[in-house]
């Protein structure tokens, strides 16, 4: 593929990195929370001031992180295309988070919110938003994992690696803060968030840049053969 071709998904994941990082508007358009306050997906809760735009950046980053992750897995193979159909249910699971699972209130600073939650009286939409956010999650150290398979010798391993650390310092940060939370909560959480976005700029960067090799490409989407792989 060309590398004008290549240029539209790269651009497209590097937008869905700002996307995502929409929870840096937060202490600006709802400042009950603090940068580093609660779930940075309790600004999009249906009870909170501006909750759209933080809804709409959820979307925004699902559309299409969903829709690059499907024209990518159609051309590539191997690795590559486990990773970019991670990348779609990433994208889904996103889009959901900010829409139809948004939570109804958010329980870290809003005491009847949390009781209402620890009896069970929420809706459904908030019940579900721990699935999705979970499977959002998942899917991207997946696609991260894979990514960094398929691109062994490559360039910028290291970055990706970087990038990988950070994830997985934010993700175990962050489990161990749902069994015993405290005022961290919020920084480990916002941890894993930057590693996530580091992951859709170190997936632009492989889309744009591919290795020479391939196996290492996935670019090639049809074997030298001229059969698909």
């Amino acid at each position: 593929m060309s590398r004008p071709a290549r240029a539209l998904p790269a651009v497209a994941l590097a937008l869905a990195a700002v996307f995502y990082a929409s929870w840096l508007l937060g202490p600006v358009l709802n400042p009950a929370f603090g940068l580093l306050d609660g779930y940075a997906s309790e600004l999009a809760a249906r009870d909170q001031p501006h909750h759209v735009v933080f809804g709409l950046g959820d979307l925004a980053t699902g559309v299409i992180a969903s829709a690059t992750g499907v024209a990518l897995a159609w051309r590539a193979r191997g690795w590559l295309r486990r990773a970019w159909w991670a990348l779609f249910a990433f994208g889904v699971a996103t889009a959901l988070d900010g829409t139809v699972s948004a939570m109804d209130c958010a329980p870290t600073i809003d005491a009847r919110c949390a009781k209402l939650e620890e009896l069970g009286a929420l809706s459904w939409r908030h019940e579900w938003h721990s699935f999705s956010s979970s499977t959002a999650i998942a899917a991207g150290v997946v696609s991260l994992l894979a990514l960094l398979v398929a691109r062994r010798g490559g360039t910028r391993i290291r970055w990706g690696l970087l990038v990988a650390a950070l994830l997985l310092v934010g993700t175990v940060g962050s489990t161990a803060e749902v069994a015993h939370p405290d005022a961290a909560l919020g920084a480990w959480q916002r941890v894993q968030l930057l590693g996530l976005s580091g992951w859709l700029l170190f997936a632009a960067a492989v889309v744009v840049r591919p290795d020479p090799a391939g196996a290492t490409a996935g670019w090639s989407g049809r074997a030298r053969s001229g059969r698909r792989a």
